[in-house]
């Protein structure tokens, strides 16, 4: 048993109700870390290109790695791994909570779930011992109540529950799993896939804690550490979590504005305003005492917002507010400036359990698609789609998140909704490999675009904070030692690769990649892990584990029919603002970054990995 690790996966087949329990080896955990590491591998040997996201034999994957077994901050995270039913790409999406700490506790290092139940189940595992539970009971629910009615049936209040609302149910596209009320594990649809599998929740307790190499250098890192990302991390940060971003992003022209395209070619200052810190907190009453109850496990900043918001009657909320991605594509992507529609339809994306990114970009697609003629009142059931419409939004939000009415044209996301619509549809709708744009646009950082464009799981600004290295987040380990040129497309597949890799370090850890805005390095990543598992591995052996699993997760999407073919960007993207920041830009040429991006993994012209990239990386 390594330091760090128990060496073993807790497997469930739901067909069969079979639970048992494998072994991973020492040299298994030091060549993939853990999280997404062990999925991405589980998926290449096990998934074949035959079996569809949502068929019994997909694997749902809950992966964790040395870090759980630490209070190291940003450790309260844990990785969701599957075939996608929105991208058919591997997906895999991170959370927070207590779900990460707690399975580490109850004596895994991840969780494999296949098959589908006859009926509607839920999981309890808890100190060495798996259960599967009748959830005829709960189906129906939403994220909030099914996580009370599980606590309450096993007595065990303080219990982590991950869960499916009802969306998930209905296996829509653009399904989450929340956690504990608070978290979600939001992009790619694998709500969906457990919904597939008749699995409504997992309930985990646990209280084993697995050996570590050296717990008072553990500790002390810990201490140490906390003390760093409180005293540096960015004061707003600290006290508007994500929601300070907002009016900073409109400054670099990175907020997305009328589904990217912007009526003045991307300037919303005032409105964002509204949108963010300190107004957001001032108007939705945040209460950081409450903030800091719903915080992820071992995080000193908190980012979560609690808020009780009643000033409007139509729109209260009381809960979990919106964050960032949320005020960006369910507010200025649809040019709503109305914190409080924007804050009800982010609840209603928690309680049924949806991805408010997407839910937000379905609505301006749906919106520009009505504006350009290609959506009729016969096709919105009478509604007049129109920009900035906060109750307009909050009302095809939950259409959407009952995939009823207009929410029928997105069940199976953003590329078959535009192949319904037709004409000009497909070329409006922005996604990469079926995965909507989150809100940071690559017109403003072109690192981007190459990092959209080559990410595994499609358009996905968390796979890799390439464009924060513009901002002065540095990364000397890699090479990447001052801030670039933000509109220049010169070495921006280094600075893609490079944040891919570091971004594969972090799942496979499994960390929260806030931590860094408060100084949490990559020798303080590698330092904790030699802590933990009593390892003497080398800085070169540790990226080295980053590069294998970016092209592992390559290998896995290669083997399921994807290539260069897939590598590109919405339309939208080489449409350059006519005001603002970056007024006349766009990012070009991409082709020859993308390319030079392959030749740097060791891919072919296709983008596929070659024999010798495989091998160099120790992978078959």
């Amino acid at each position: 048993m390594p330091n760090g690790y128990w060496g073993k996966i807790l497997r469930v087949d739901l067909t069969n109700k079979k639970i048992n329990e494998e072994t991973i080896s020492e040299e298994y955990c030091r060549k993939y870390l853990g999280g997404v590491g062990f999925a991405a591998d589980i998926l290449l040997k096990e998934v074949g290109s035959e079996v569809g996201p949502l068929d019994p034999e997909n694997r749902l994957i809950f992966g964790i790695g040395p870090f759980q077994a630490s209070a190291v901050p940003g450790s309260g995270k844990f990785v969701v791994v599957a075939r996608s039913p929105l991208t058919n790409a591997i997906c895999y999406t991170v959370a927070g909570g207590n779900m990460g700490p707690m399975l580490k506790k109850s004596g895994y290092d991840s969780l494999i779930v296949q098959g589908k139940s006859d009926k509607p189940v839920y999981l309890w595992i808890s100190d060495g011992k798996a259960e599967i539970k009748d959830a005829s009971s709960l189906w129906g629910k939403d994220t909030e109540q099914t996580v009370d009615l599980i606590r309450d049936e096993l007595d065990e209040p303080k219990a982590t529950v991950v869960d499916i609302g009802p969306s998930g149910e209905k296996e829509l596209a653009i399904s989450c799993i929340a956690v504990d009320k608070a978290s979600f594990a939001g992009r790619g649809g694998l709500g969906a896939v457990m919904g597939s599998k008749n699995l409504k929740a997992i309930a985990v307790k646990g209280t084993q804690k697995p050996a570590v190499a050296n717990a008072k250098k553990v500790l002390d890192l810990a201490k140490e550490l906390n003390k760093r990302i409180r005293e540096t991390a960015p004061e707003g940060f600290l006290k508007g979590g994500t929601t300070c971003e907002t009016t900073p992003t409109e400054e670099l022209g990175d907020l997305p504005i009328k589904y990217w395209k912007g009526d003045a070619g991307g300037v919303w200052v005032k409105e964002a305003e509204k949108l963010s810190y300190p107004y957001y907190s001032e108007e939705l009453n945040v209460d950081l005492a409450e903030c800091a109850k719903i915080a992820c496990r071992n995080c000193p900043i908190h980012c979560h917002r609690y808020v009780d918001a009643d000033k409007s009657e139509k729109f209260a909320v009381t809960g979990v507010g919106p964050q960032y991605e949320a005020l960006g594509m369910l507010g200025s992507c649809n040019l709503v400036e109305d914190i409080h529609a924007v804050s009800k339809a982010n609840e209603i994306c928690n309680l049924y359990g949806l991805d408010c990114i997407s839910a937000g970009a379905f609505v301006a697609f749906a919106t520009e698609c009505y504006e350009k003629g290609l959506l009729t009142k016969d096709d919105t059931f009478g509604m007049e789609l129109k920009w900035g419409d906060g109750e307009q939004l909050v009302e095809v939000v939950k259409q959407i998140a009952e995939g009823e009415k207009l929410g029928k044209l997105f069940a199976q996301g953003i590329v078959k909704a535009a192949e319904q619509i037709g004409g000009d549809a497909p070329k409006i709708a922005a996604h990469v490999k079926g995965m909507d744009l989150p809100a940071h646009d690559p017109r403003a950082f072109f690192s981007l675009a190459v990092s959209y464009a080559t990410s595994s799981r499609g358009a996905c600004h968390t796979h890799g904070l390439c464009f924060k290295a513009a901002c002065g987040l540095l990364l000397p380990e890699m090479g990447i030692t001052e801030a670039p040129d933000r509109f220049n497309m010169e070495g921006k597949e280094f600075i893609a690769a490079k944040f891919h890799d570091l971004s594969a370090l972090q799942d496979a850890a499994t960390q929260c990649n806030f931590m860094m805005f408060g100084g949490f390095g990559i020798t303080d990543m590698l330092n904790t892990v030699n802590a933990v598992t009593g390892w003497d591995m080398s800085m070169e052996e540790f990226l080295k584990i980053g590069e294998r699993l970016s092209t592992l997760k390559r290998a896995v999407n290669v083997k399921w029919g994807f290539s260069k073919k897939d590598d590109v960007l919405p339309e939208v993207m080489f449409m350059p603002a006519k005001e603002g920041c970056r007024a006349g830009k766009i990012p070009t040429p991409l082709e020859p970054a993308i390319e030079g991006y392959y030749k740097l993994r060791g891919w072919d012209s296709d983008g596929k990995p070659t024999p010798e990239a495989m091998e160099k990386l120790g992978l078959s």
